[in-house]
Formats: structure tokens, C-alpha cells, sequence
């Protein structure tokens, strides 16, 4: 490369890890780490640079974002920098707030009504069944239109057969109410009850936006499959890369998010997903960026159902990296060399897991699925962003390893044994 470049990360979880990791593996790079607070997967890293910034509100952040722009700019004139964060609010902020930050920032987050149209979940079933998309049957409640008196007439029509899952048609709207009231992700609705139980809690926490009713797709959660994507400057899909999920986390805060999955290739998906973003350039929309799909298949009839795509990376984007291709390579050949890269299709296989080998394999009831897991292990195809060779003090591999074992207290508090259904 023959400009130096900085990344600033917005957030300290695991995905915040995996971009610092992806980064330092492919450039050497040690990127700044922008939080408030410094959590477990950050502890002891030789591999980010720690900035804390009060990021309360949305407000402080940004203010706290443009000082930090400012100070780097005067240190390093003519330095690029770029900001990642992958969170849906913390994308709209970003995205809000642009012009602002473009000061000192490249921002590589899709424009606002390319959020908009991708992330509320009912202009996205809109666009995906055009281009041919198969998503689940829904039912949309606005809570704008939500009152004291009519809050039990909002209900699903007959051909919805319990259980449904309930969850917000844009988590970005969602995600502050969740984190002041207790809100899960996801909701398994078991019946009428508590499907209006649901109803009157958010209405009471003063919820305004959609909450989406969707018919359960039938199958376990290895029936799960998730799609990344990075949709260059340009508007074209330079990056498809698929993964089996093994198994989700079940506490309420994580609930949905997978913990392992085996990388696989799905060209017939990702055949879906390039028709998903010609239709949206072709409409006029500007996504720039990752993307992040949802997807079931169904456990009788086999065919995939496409749930949501998330405006960002994912939490779990480094299975990425162990499909073939490091995802920072296609944004940092974009946006700071200016080259985008051609299309990759990732088909290495390899095991991502965040959890030990003993705690997956009890919620594995599949033999076939077993044994392929067991032979990943022994092909030392199993990789963690966590545990890094390049990170690799005595206290943070204590750390991290003592973070994989209380995934065993998670389970067995949340999720204590393995259903049919996953929930």
C-alpha cells in the first residue's frame, strides 16, 4: 500500500475484536477500539490501540467521534481513516451524521434510505419475494396506530398456527427500549395470551414503531444459515460467503445469535442475494457496504426462507476469514486503494466456534454433523477470532478461555437442554 491508513472501531464486543483481528492479520495494523467501557475480549490485546469516549448518548458519541477525528487529523495530516461498527444504531447514527464525520472519516455504511429500505423488515419482504426470495408469512403491528382501548385487536389471522416468532421490524428503533426495558431480541409466541401480554408491554414502554408476526419455519437451529456480503462503492457485490449455523446463544440479551457454524458454500443463495442488491441499485438506492441475511430451510419441505438482512457485518463475520477471505481486504481495496477486488465466492470449509468442542457437541444430535465436527478438530480446521496467535499473552488466553467456559453456565441456565425446536 503506499498510504497509511487508520480504522476506528465503534463498539468493544467480539465483532469489534474480529475487526481489529482482521485488520492486524492483513495490514499490521493495530486500529483504535472507540467505547466507553473495555470488555472481556479486549482484555490484555497487544493488537488495538484504546480510545474511551463517553458514548452515553448518541449525541456524545458523535461529539466524542469529531474530536477524536480532529486530534488524529492534526497528528497525521494526511492519513485516511475509516470508521466500522456493527450494530443497526450505531450504523444509523453513523450514516445520520455523515456529512459531519466526513470531516475526518471515511464512512462505509449504506445512506439512509438504503437502511431504511433493507433493515424494516416489511419493505424488505416487499423487495425479496420481487426478486424471488421466499420469507416467511408475516404480520405487521404498527404501535403508532397502537391505543390503550385496541391493543387486543391487533392479532394474526387464523392461518397462523402457534407457535410464531414476534420480533421488531427494525431493530435500530429497537434496540434502546430493549436495553432500559428488559426486551428480548426474539420472542417464541406459544399462544393468543401472550402474544397480547407482548402487545401491552410495549405499548406501555412507550413503543411507536413495528413489531412483525412471523409464521415458524419448521426445523431445529442447524437448519439456520447465515450470508455476508460487501457491496462495494460502486453498488456491485464483491463478497458472498455463507455458514451452517451449529447452535445460537439463548440468553435473552444474545438470543438468536449464533456461537458455531461450519462455512459452506450456497450458490443458489447467493444467486438470490445478487438479484436482492441489482434490484435495489436499480431502484435508485445507494448500499455501500456490508450486508448480513438471515436464512431457514425448512425441515420438510427444504426450501430456505430469507428471515432479514442486517445493514452491517455481523457479530459473527470472522467465519468469513476462515471461509477463504478476509473482509477487510475487499473494503480496505475499495475504500483506501481505490481497486475494488473481483467477485469471491468463499468455499473453504472450516468450524467457527466461540464455545468448547464439549459444550457444541452435547447440543449435536445429528451423527453425520458429529462426525464432521469431530473431523474439523482433528484437520485443526477450528478457528476462535478470540484466540490469536498474534495475541497471545499468558493472561488474555486465561481470559478468553475462562469466557468459553462460562458459555457452559450460559447454556445450562438458558437453554439447558436441546428441543426439536431450538427455543
Amino acid at each position: 500500500m503506499t498510504e497509511e491508513f487508520q480504522a476506528i472501531i465503534v463498539g468493544s464486543d467480539i465483532s469489534a475484536y474480529a475487526f481489529a483481528r482482521e485488520l492486524n492479520d492483513e495490514y499490521g495494523i493495530k486500529p483504535i477500539i472507540f467505547s466507553r467501557f473495555s470488555q472481556t475480549v479486549l482484555i490484555d490485546s497487544q493488537i488495538i490501540t484504546p480510545y474511551q469516549a463517553d458514548t452515553s448518548t448518541d449525541e456524545k458519541t458523535i461529539t466524542a467521534l469529531l474530536e477524536l477525528g480532529e486530534k488524529l487529523k492534526s497528528e497525521a495530516p494526511l492519513q485516511k481513516r475509516f470508521l466500522l461498527a456493527n450494530s443497526d444504531n450505531l450504523i444509523v447514527l453513523l450514516a445520520e451524521n455523515r456529512q459531519k464525520l466526513e470531516a475526518y472519516y471515511i464512512v462505509p455504511t449504506p445512506a439512509l434510505d438504503a437502511i431504511a429500505k433493507v433493515a424494516d423488515k416489511q419493505s424488505f419482504e416487499t423487495l425479496a419475494t420481487a426478486v424471488g426470495m421466499k420469507v416467511p408469512g408475516s404480520f405487521y403491528v404498527h404501535f403508532s396506530e397502537v391505543t390503550k382501548e385496541n391493543v387486543n385487536q391487533f392479532l394474526p389471522s387464523s392461518d397462523f398456527v402457534y407457535p410464531l416468532i414476534a420480533k421488531p421490524a427494525n431493530s435500530s428503533e429497537y434496540d434502546l427500549l430493549r436495553l432500559n426495558h428488559g426486551f428480548k431480541k426474539v420472542y417464541v409466541i406459544t399462544d393468543e395470551k401472550e402474544l397480547l401480554d407482548l402487545w401491552h408491554a410495549l405499548y406501555d414502554a412507550g413503543f411507536k414503531d413495528k413489531f412483525i408476526v412471523q409464521k415458524f419455519v419448521k426445523g431445529a437451529e442447524t437448519a439456520l444459515f447465515s450470508i455476508t456480503t460487501y457491496v462495494d462503492s460502486k453498488g456491485d457485490v464483491t463478497l458472498l460467503s455463507s455458514a451452517h449455523v451449529l447452535l445460537q446463544e439463548h440468553q435473552p440479551s444474545a438470543l438468536g445469535i449464533p456461537c458455531a457454524m461450519i462455512t459452506t458454500s450456497y450458490p443458489i443463495l447467493f444467486e438470490q442475494v445478487q438479484r436482492f442488491f441489482a434490484a435495489l441499485k436499480a431502484q435508485g438506492f445507494n448500499y455501500f457496504g456490508f450486508a448480513n441475511f438471515d436464512v431457514k430451510r425448512d425441515e420438510e419441505t427444504g426450501e430456505f426462507y430469507f428471515f432479514e438482512v442486517n445493514p452491517r457485518i455481523g457479530r459473527n463475520h470472522f467465519y468469513v476469514t476462515g471461509a477463504g477471505a478476509n473482509p477487510m481486504k475487499y473494503l480496505v481495496s475499495d475504500i483506501i486503494e481505490h481497486h475494488p477486488l473481483t467477485r469471491m465466492v468463499t468455499s473453504k470449509k472450516t468450524l467457527y466456534t466461540i464455545i468448547p468442542k464439549f459444550l457444541l457437541l452435547r447440543y449435536i444430535d445429528d451423527p453425520a454433523l458429529k462426525k464432521e465436527i469431530n473431523a474439523l478438530y482433528r484437520q485443526k480446521k477450528v478457528i476462535n477470532p478470540t484466540l490469536n496467535k498474534n495475541d497471545n499473552r499468558l493472561k488474555r488466553r486465561i481470559y478468553q478461555y475462562l469466557s468459553m467456559l462460562k458459555q457452559v453456565k450460559k447454556f445450562k441456565t438458558y437453554y439447558p437442554k436441546l428441543t426439536k425446536s431450538g427455543f
